[in-house]
Parts: C-alpha cells; structure tokens; sequence
C-alpha cells in the first residue's frame, strides 16, 4: 500500500504521521541483519509525488539488509521524556522505484536538505503496512492506529497506573 494508498485509508492518523516526519525530517529505521537481530539507523525521509521515500548509501550494512529481507519499521525520535510529542511507528517494506521517482526524490532532497544523493544511492519507497500514533498527556495515552487487516480503529484511551507500571484503559 504506498504512502497515498494509506492517506486515503485513514487521512487524519496519515497526515499526522507525515507531519511528525517532516518536523523531523528523518525516521529511524530497523532492519533485520543477516543473523536475525535487529539494526537500528537513522534515515532521511521525504514525500515525493504521493510516496514516503528514503535514500540511502547503496553499500551501507543497512540497505544489504533490506536487499536480503525488505521488511522495516519506521518510527520518529522521542525527544523529550517531560513532554513527549506523538510518537509515531509505521511498519511495512521498501520497494525501488523508477527513475522519474529517483529523480524528483533527489531534487526533494536537495531542495529541503542541501545536498544531492548520488545516481548510485539507493531509492526506496515505504509500502505501509501498520501505522500507529501515541500521545501523552499528563498520565493518558492515547492509541491511535490503522493497519491493512483491521483498518483503522477507534483511538483507545489509558491511563497509567504509576504503581502497577501498567495502563489501565479509559472507559468512553
């Protein structure tokens, strides 16, 4: 399902998702290495004609992985435990793409980062899966996600329990 597939899906949760990427302007990426284990790196990702793109070093650890098993999950930094922001997750796999796609992605690239990823890089597009959004505020969370099986669900609402270090859910 590309990046517009799942806008269409579930338009608020994709355009809050998209818009903690592009706060950011990179996700961290896992990837499963060649003995199972997971790498964790952090990627530049852009939005380019309708697809969430990364791009990265063709010979670097992390594309052998996608190269031997495509699967990733992506997910945005938490970068204040006082305050958290959405903590976004999306899970799914790369795909290449053609070489019109590479092209507006490099120029993407160069116009919001400065520099321009070599012919020889590597383009890969984000075929969704899973996408999940979680909010604090104060001692609720709140759940929001969609993935392709169930669709998207009705954002569930918990409160933690600091004794029991646990989440209690919040009824209506």
């Amino acid at each position: 399902m590309t990046w517009n597939h799942f806008k269409q899906a579930a338009p608020n949760l994709a355009e809050r998702v998209r818009g903690e990427i592009e706060r950011f302007g990179f996700v961290l990426i896992g990837t499963v290495r060649r003995d199972g284990a997971p790498r964790i790196s952090p990627v530049e990702a852009h939005f380019v004609q309708h697809q969430l793109m990364l791009v990265m070093i063709a010979g670097s650890r992390k594309v052998r992985d996608l190269d031997r098993d495509s699967r990733v999950v992506l997910r945005t930094p938490v970068t204040n435990p006082a305050r958290p922001e959405c903590d976004v997750q999306l899970r799914g796999h790369v795909v290449d793409v053609d070489e019109s796609q590479r092209e507006a992605t490099a120029a993407s690239t160069e116009a919001t980062s400065g520099w321009r990823p070599r012919d020889t890089w590597r383009f890969f597009s984000v075929v969704v899966d899973a996408a999940s959004c979680i909010e604090w505020s104060e001692d609720e969370m709140r759940l929001t996600r969609w993935d392709r099986v169930h669709g998207l669900r009705p954002t569930e609402r918990r409160l933690l329990d600091m004794e029991a270090s646990h989440y209690l859910p919040v009824d209506g």
